[in-house]
């Protein structure tokens, strides 16, 4: 089963990206960034929803760690992935179906 991606916002912050992702019947908000900033931390808190928060640091790891985040989540979940480096951002972009 592959995530499937939308840019959720058009507004941008630089090394990140604000995704609506649907996996295995679920709708997700995802918040994908290499560098937190106050946009990302102002809308990675919506209210009512449960956030979660992973560190992507292994390049070779992207897709398993990916699979059991989305894998864990629930639908209307709200995931921040931050990722240690811009080879790990690309490999989660196309993880995501966005790259």
């Amino acid at each position: 089963m592959k995530p499937v991606s939308t840019r959720s916002s058009t507004q941008r912050s630089s090394g990140s990206e604000f995704l609506e992702t649907r996996f295995g019947g679920k709708v997700l908000g995802i918040t994908l960034t290499m560098k937190p900033d106050r946009l990302v931390a102002e809308r990675m808190m919506p209210e009512g929803d449960e956030v979660q928060v992973a560190v992507l640091q292994n390049p070779f790891g992207v897709t398993r760690d990916l699979t059991n985040l989305l894998s864990g989540a629930k639908s209307g979940d709200s995931l921040v992935i931050v990722c240690a480096s811009d080879k790990i951002y690309r490999s989660a972009l196309k993880f995501l179906g966005l790259a």
